[in-house]
């Protein structure tokens, strides 16, 4: 009687980066926006890939949305995989953008510059916006914790500020610019090996604000 067969050992989870390209398109891309109550969801809320204003030239992921109070989330999401199942790993972010936001000016619940946030996170199960109640009315948020503004959170850190050195008040000129953080996040991937990046902006500046998305790297390291 033959021996029963020997159990292959289970992969082990190795070190990758995860590359990001909006300037080559956004399929597979999902955009979004949360944090806001009943009275006040976002206005001229709205995405895509567009040509990027000069003086940068090329292709971006355009997000846009009007804060109508003074707290916004506008984000993007996908799902990544190749992981091994049940795995955990540390993710550090560094995200590229061009935007006209500039540092040192002024503006309604803060400057633009200095008062909105890039932050990428990562999450197992989907992100999807959720209904909360919230005193009279409802809060609408994401089912998990990217943070606050400029307080980063369990599954979401703040890689920076919008606002780029060099540019004028008036929201004329545009210039890309890079943020990233070291300050880890903890992921495991789902039964398939799967789980979603989600990039995007925290706001408390009370007015409009469009962002192009350039990219992202993603370091990711086995626990």
């Amino acid at each position: 009687m033959l021996p029963p067969p020997v159990a292959a050992p289970p992969p082990t989870p190795v070190a990758s980066t995860i590359s990001v390209d909006f300037t080559k398109g956004i399929d597979g891309w999902t955009a979004g926006v949360a944090d806001y109550a009943d009275d006040s969801e976002p206005t001229e809320a709205a995405s895509g890939w567009s040509k990027l204003p000069p003086p940068v030239q090329g292709m971006g992921y355009f997000l846009i949305s009007h804060n109508n109070s003074d707290d916004v989330f506008t984000y993007t999401k996908h799902q990544v995989g190749g992981f091994v199942p049940g795995a955990k790993y540390k993710l550090t972010f560094e995200m590229r953008y061009a935007t006209s936001a500039a540092l040192g000016c002024f503006g309604v619940g803060g400057a633009r510059g200095e008062s909105i946030y890039l932050v990428g996170a990562a999450v197992m199960d989907e992100p999807k916006l959720v209904k909360q109640v919230s005193g009279n009315s409802h809060r609408y948020r994401l089912n998990f914790d990217h943070g606050d503004q400029a307080v980063s959170g369990a599954q979401g850190k703040v890689l920076g500020l919008l606002g780029v050195e060099g540019l004028d008040c008036g929201g004329n000129e545009f210039a890309a610019a890079s943020r990233k953080s070291d300050e880890p996040v903890t992921v495991q991937a789902d039964k398939d090996g799967k789980f979603w990046l989600v990039l995007g902006t925290d706001s408390a500046f009370e007015g409009t604000n469009a962002i192009y998305l350039l990219g992202a790297k993603v370091d990711v390291k086995p626990l």
